[in-house]
């Protein structure tokens, strides 16, 4: 069985010097979920769409994790997404959990 990882979005973690291959991937997906596509200059294709903002859950839920699997195996491609929670707090706003392994050849 590969080892799997474990990622929640937090907006204010941010290290621009990681110490780590882990670390840097980690890094890389937390940049990924809270990039709106459309947003970088030359790279409007890189992020999630906004259209998410404001849904209700029942509807946001399919739709966003099928986003997230696309953008983040598309845009950090030495990850294999297993599973995408959304973990909606008690203000309404969702925050996913992303639940990887690494693919192989990637060396720590």
């Amino acid at each position: 069985m590969t080892q799997q990882y474990t990622l929640t979005y937090n907006p204010s973690v941010i290290n621009f010097r990681p110490n780590s291959v882990l670390e840097e991937i980690f890094q890389n997906i937390n940049t990924i979920l809270g990039t709106s596509k459309f947003s970088v200059p030359l790279f409007r294709s890189f992020g999630l769409i906004e259209s998410f903002v404001d849904k209700p859950v029942t509807n946001l839920h399919p739709l966003f994790v099928a986003e997230v699997f696309e953008a983040v195996e598309t845009y950090e491609p030495r990850v294999i997404v297993e599973e995408v929670k959304l973990d909606v707090n008690v203000d309404g706003q969702a925050y996913p959990t992303i639940i990887f392994s690494l693919r192989n050849g990637v060396v720590l």
